[in-house]
C-alpha cells in the first residue's frame, strides 16, 4: 500500500490534464465479512499522514480479504468524504475510474450512481450480479456518453474487475499479477511483476481461492465517448 500511494503524485493522467491523482484516497477491506474503511479522506494520499495510519492499522489487523483501494482524480462531485471512493453498501464496495454523463445527480456522483444501479439490478434478478454488471454496462452504452466504466467491485469473497473505454486506452488500463500473497489488480503496473493485461471490454473475476477468469462483457454497442 505504502508503494500504491505514490500514484497520487506520479500516476499516469489523460493528456492535458493535470498531474496526479490528489482528490481523495479510500481503503477498503473486509472483517467477518462486513465492508470497514481502513482510512477515507479528500487528500491526497502522498501527504496525507491518515494514509500511513491506515496502512498500519491493516497490517495490524492482518487483513486477509480483499481489499480495494483508490485514488481520486475528480471530474464530477465535489472533493468531500462522501464523495471519495471506494463506495459501500449492502456488504460490497466499488470504485471507479471515468467520468459517466448522467444529468441531475444532485446527491451523489456519476460513480456511486453506476454503483447502486448495479446492486439494485442484482436485487431484482434474484442476486445474479454478473448479470447486473452486464445490464448496467448495456445501459451505460446506450444512453450515456462516457470516458470510462472501468471499476473494480466485491464483497469480500467474489472480486470483479471491468475495463472499458472508448478511447485514452493507455490510461484506461487494467492489469493483475500475482503475489505470494495473492493477486493484485491495478490500472498501472507499480511495483515489479509478471502482469497480464486485460482488454478493453473485459471481465475478470476472482474466486476466494484466487482462481481467475477473464471474459468478453462489452456489449456490441458503440460506446459514446465525452
Amino acid at each position: 500500500m505504502r508503494s500504491f500511494r505514490n500514484l497520487a503524485q506520479c500516476g499516469r493522467v489523460c493528456e492535458g490534464s493535470g498531474p496526479g491523482h490528489r482528490d481523495g484516497w479510500g481503503i477498503v477491506a473486509w472483517n467477518n465479512g462486513n465492508p470497514i474503511y481502513l482510512g477515507r479522506e479528500p487528500n491526497d494520499a502522498f501527504t496525507d499522514p491518515i494514509f500511513e495510519e491506515a496502512c498500519t492499522t491493516g497490517e495490524s489487523m492482518k487483513v486477509n480479504s480483499h481489499l480495494i483501494a483508490h485514488l481520486r482524480k475528480a471530474s464530477v462531485g465535489l472533493k468531500v468524504r462522501e464523495n471519495t471512493h471506494p463506495f459501500v453498501k449492502d456488504g460490497w464496495a466499488f470504485a471507479h475510474n471515468g467520468t459517466i454523463r448522467k444529468l441531475n445527480l444532485r446527491y451523489t456522483t456519476d460513480s456511486q450512481w453506476f454503483f447502486e444501479s448495479i446492486l439494485v439490478e442484482k436485487k431484482k434478478n434474484g442476486g445474479d450480479i454478473l448479470s447486473a454488471i452486464e445490464t448496467n454496462v448495456e445501459i451505460v452504452h446506450q444512453v450515456y456518453p462516457y470516458t470510462s466504466v472501468t471499476f473494480l467491485l466485491s464483497n469480500g469473497r467474489e472480486f470483479y474487475a471491468y475495463r472499458d473505454a472508448p478511447e485514452n486506452m493507455d490510461y484506461y488500463a487494467l492489469f493483475y499479477t500475482r503475489t505470494p500473497q495473492g493477486l493484485v489488480v491495478s490500472q498501472e503496473r507499480f511495483f515489479e511483476g509478471d502482469w497480464t493485461e486485460i482488454e478493453n471490454g473485459s471481465l475478470l473475476t476472482i474466486d476466494g481461492d484466487f482462481s481467475t477468469q477473464v471474459q468478453p462483457l462489452l456489449p456490441k454497442i458503440k460506446p459514446k465517448a465525452v
